[in-house]
């Protein structure tokens, strides 16, 4: 009788899964090791797994840990350099991706081919914004262009996006932006990207950009036509894992491709002489994934599902009995290994977190039919998955299961179908057109129900900000329910998702307040919470039709805080960067009151003068500033707030200048003084005269600027004048979201997100911001 062999303990599927658990901490990390004593450490473990069977498990943690720490060590040195950073110069660069165009800007990738300016750069991709152009960018063609560029770089808040990180898994070494190019060669049409970009403008010219973006979407994976409408409602009804083409539709491909060559064998039964079906249709099936993943533009998903088809197919051409677990593990390990930064992106965790649930889940039973396992499988990823989608989208949809009910199906079985089906006919225009007029059809009548149901005040709900003990103690929690039925005390699970559904929100004692500056980049933003009452001072910069930092960054920020509500709002005055963000506000957050400044705002709202108070919970705010029409200037009308408890004051100033501190040091010369003060005008020349600070005398300034912005804020003559004096100054562009808590007692600092949650990735070199040469 023959003993069956055991696989070795490091093949296991534990072992590999070690291995990537390791490489998934690491990203938790603050700092990285020296690059030196990384590639020790992962020279240690490999000798531990080869040598010490009994150690495979912490040894492959550890050699993740590692190989990570390595991959992500290499990957920063290849970035711009800081002392390099703000600096302009010329670059022959090919357009990768696809190019977006934003009405009248472009955004996009370019591989640098040549620059004499930025000698570290070729060979290496940079994120470009050419505005005002009507130039042609397509995929593949070879431009000579004047760039200025700089590290990447984005606002850090609670609940933000993190757009250091966005940058440094899409392997971005630079960002900034084109002032003059000129195309220098056209690239070819054989480039994946070229077909990419070939296919959708097909689809656009049959169906029309509005009714294409769909079509789009699921065919090629070009998502650039959805509109920020179109993803906060796919995300108030789950199915954004279906528009972002999923591995199920990979899976589709594939198979199709398989039974392709299978009619061919039947119709050709003389190509079984120069190889066997079953080896035929096993390559088809992994080169249709491949190419499928190619055309999706190698998206996660995607990728993961080719690996697990190409794992697969090749054990069964090798005649190797291989389980799905094991195709899993070892894909996931390659995903790992060929892109250490993919652990970054939220679709790793999504789509192998799917994954790994139903293989754990799902009843192996045959005999259930189609409907009861379907419904088990909507069950077990909602369920399992909810964790997970709270704290990368900070909310979660309540009407999700029920919506994918109908659109799994629907998209999967029909749309995509039929939208692949018109692409392999693209260059036949009639056919090619009609099948896709079909597609958008049927996602158009799809659309109208989705909308229907995100359109319910109870589609979705917004989660305060999770911490990481709660996200773990939901995750427990979930695979308990998931468990068996007659597991004793599994519903006792439901107890540990309370942390992260209804967690404990910052209690502000009466006669205290928090104070935080929000990073909003160039511009202003504070947010003042008591004990039963919020107020928002500015709402960061905005434009009408486009980008707002109201909606992107100050939203979020007040969602991850749990605020639902704002008492009142004060516009200091109608500068863009201070009030251009208030209408995204306005839509999403409901306001009781709204104060600002003459002339600030259009429409219905208080004005602000000076000597009006008013005290919540034992706090005390009351306008400085403006008295009435003593200004022209608008800067100079800047709404003066000052908010106390006991002897400590907080001093918020907008962008008066010296000529406004004057008069307020002689209206108020023994009320200025404030333990913390927002410095006038993000600290630029024209404020924060030495008088002006010796009559606050402030143990902490803080300054709201962008960085490396082309004013110059803030002032180096200004920052050393507080300096002198011994005043703490912290720059939103250094630190980000910044929180102090101030009290009958005195102040202290609550939190700084630069420095409470570092990660390796992100600078950590203070820079003097730069003009825009």
């Amino acid at each position: 009788m023959t003993q069956r062999t055991s696989r070795p303990a490091r093949c296991r599927p534990s072992t590999l899964f070690a291995f990537c658990l390791g490489a998934a901490c690491l990203q938790l990390s603050p700092a990285l090791p020296h690059l030196e004593i990384g590639i020790f450490l992962l020279l240690s473990a490999a000798a531990v797994i080869l040598r010490w069977q009994v150690a495979t498990l912490p040894a492959a943690l550890l050699m993740g840990v590692a190989f990570a720490a390595v991959a992500a060590d290499l990957h920063l040195r290849r970035q711009l350099p800081m002392d390099g950073s703000g600096r302009s110069g010329e670059v022959i660069a090919e357009i990768s991706g696809l190019p977006e165009r934003d009405g009248r800007d472009w955004r996009f990738e370019a591989r640098v081919r040549a620059s004499a300016d930025f000698p570290m750069l070729p060979s290496r991709t940079v994120r470009l914004t050419w505005y005002r152009s009507a130039a042609r960018l397509r995929p593949g063609d070879l431009w000579r262009m004047q760039v200025k560029l700089r590290v990447p770089n984005g606002t850090r808040n609670p609940g933000g996006f993190d757009a250091e990180k966005r940058a440094f898994e899409k392997h971005w070494v630079a960002q900034g932006y084109v002032r003059a190019g000129e195309a220098v060669q056209i690239g070819s049409l054989f480039s994946i990207d070229r077909i990419r970009d070939h296919l959708s403008q097909k689809m656009a010219l049959a169906l029309g950009p509005e009714r294409a973006r769909f079509v789009q979407s699921l065919a090629i994976g070009d998502t650039r036509n959805l509109t920020d409408g179109d993803w906060d409602m796919l995300r108030r009804t789950g199915i954004t894992h279906l528009i972002a083409i999923s591995g199920f539709h990979v899976g589709i491909v594939a198979l199709a491709g398989a039974w392709l060559v299978f009619g061919l064998y039947r119709v050709l039964p003389g190509l079984g002489l120069m190889l066997a079906r079953p080896q035929a249709m096993a390559l088809a099936a992994i080169a249709a994934a491949w190419l499928y993943a190619g055309i999706a533009g190698f998206a996660v998903p995607t990728v993961r599902t080719a690996l697990m088809i190409g794992v697969f197919m090749t054990c069964r051409l090798l005649m190797r009995q291989v389980t799905v677990v094991h195709t899993v593990a070892v894909s996931m390990v390659v995903m790992v290994c060929f892109d250490t930064l993919a652990l970054l992106s939220p679709g790793f965790w999504l789509s192998y977190g799917g994954v790994l649930l139903l293989l754990l889940f799902m009843p192996r039973s045959a005999e259930q039919g189609l409907l009861r396992p379907f419904l088990r499988a909507q069950w077990v990823c909602t369920l399992g998955l909810l964790p997970l989608t709270v704290a990368f989208f900070g909310q979660t949809t309540l009407i999700g299961p029920m919506v994918n009910l109908l659109a799994i199906p629907w998209i999967s079985m029909a749309v995509v179908p039929l939208a692949l089906l018109g692409s392999v006919f693209a260059g036949m225009p009639a056919i090619s057109g009609a099948i896709w007029q079909m597609a958008a059809w049927l996602m158009e009548v799809l659309w109208r129900i989705v909308v229907w149901a995100g359109q319910s005040p109870v589609a979705a709900r917004f989660v305060p900000e999770p911490s990481m003990v709660s996200v773990l103690a939901a995750v427990l929690a979930a695979l308990m329910l998931l468990m068996p039925k007659n597991l004793p005390g599994k519903w006792l699970g439901v107890l540990l998702f309370f942390p992260l559904l209804w967690p404990k929100l910052p209690d502000v004692p009466h006669g205290s307040f928090h104070i935080a500056m929000i990073d909003v980049g160039q511009g202003l933003s504070v947010l003042v919470t008591t004990r039963q009452h919020a107020l928002l001072y500015d709402a960061g910069a905005g434009r009408a039709g486009g980008y707002s930092q109201g909606g992107s960054v100050i939203v979020p920020a007040l969602r991850a805080k749990g605020l639902e509500r704002l008492d009142v709002v004060v516009v200091s005055h109608g500068d863009s960067d201070h009030a251009g963000g208030l209408p995204a506000v306005r839509e999403s957050i409901a306001i009781a009151s709204l104060q600002a400044s003459e002339g600030a705002l259009p429409g219905h709202y208080r004005r602000c003068r000076a000597g009006s108070a008013w005290t919540w919970d034992g706090v005390e705010f009351r306008y400085l500033w403006p008295d009435v029409g003593l200004m022209d200037d608008d800067n100079d009308r800047s709404c003066v707030l000052q908010i106390g408890t006991g002897s400590h004051r907080v001093l918020l100033t907008g962008d008066i200048s010296t000529k406004v501190e004057s008069l307020l040091a002689e209206t108020h010369a023994s009320a200025l003084q404030s333990d913390v003060l927002f410095a006038p005008h993000h600290g630029s020349k024209s404020s924060s005269s030495a008088a002006f600070i010796d009559l606050v005398d402030p143990d902490v300034v803080l300054i709201s600027s962008g960085f490396q912005n082309r004013f110059r804020h803030p002032n180096e003559q200004v920052l050393r004048r507080y300096q002198e004096r011994g005043a703490d100054v912290v720059n939103s562009a250094d630190i980000g979201w910044a929180e102090l808590a101030v009290s009958p007692d005195g102040w202290s600092w609550r939190h700084r997100e630069r420095i409470d949650r570092m990660r390796y990735w992100q600078r950590s070199v203070t820079e003097v911001a730069v003009s825009d040469d």
